[in-house]
């Protein structure tokens, strides 16, 4: 970027210990709650045979892109925010985690669309 100062690195880098550690408790609890509450769900809906339907595989499949969103692109973010809110893994990884990010909320949305579409006509 022409504008880019390394002002703005050192404001980043210069947080309270109690901030980050806020920061890495909630993004630790996210990616916690997220596996397993999507994990959770996705058994539930594997193994109850009553649930083998149309609306239900959607939200399967809406809980298997969520599990690897958090699986994949969140560890990468509270690696970042420990190391004091820089990327250190370069620009191709940079660009692919922004890719599945950007990909994981198109497939939902892709995927909450098509779930509406099938279901009103089931």
């Amino acid at each position: 970027m022409a504008n880019y100062s390394h002002a703005a690195d050192n404001i980043l880098q210069n947080l309270s210990p109690l901030t980050a550690f806020l920061k890495l408790t909630s993004l630790g609890f996210i990616i916690g709650v997220s596996v397993v509450g999507n994990l959770l769900i996705s058994i539930l809906l594997v193994k109850d045979k009553t649930l083998h339907r149309a609306p239900y595989y959607f939200l399967l499949d809406l809980c298997c892109s969520d599990i690897l969103r958090s699986a994949i692109c969140f560890p990468f973010v509270f690696n970042s925010v420990k190391n004091g809110s820089a990327w250190t893994y370069g620009t191709l990884t940079c660009k692919v985690i922004a890719f599945l990010g950007v990909l994981s909320c198109f497939h939902t949305a892709f995927i909450i669309s098509a779930k509406c579409c099938v279901c009103h006509y089931i």
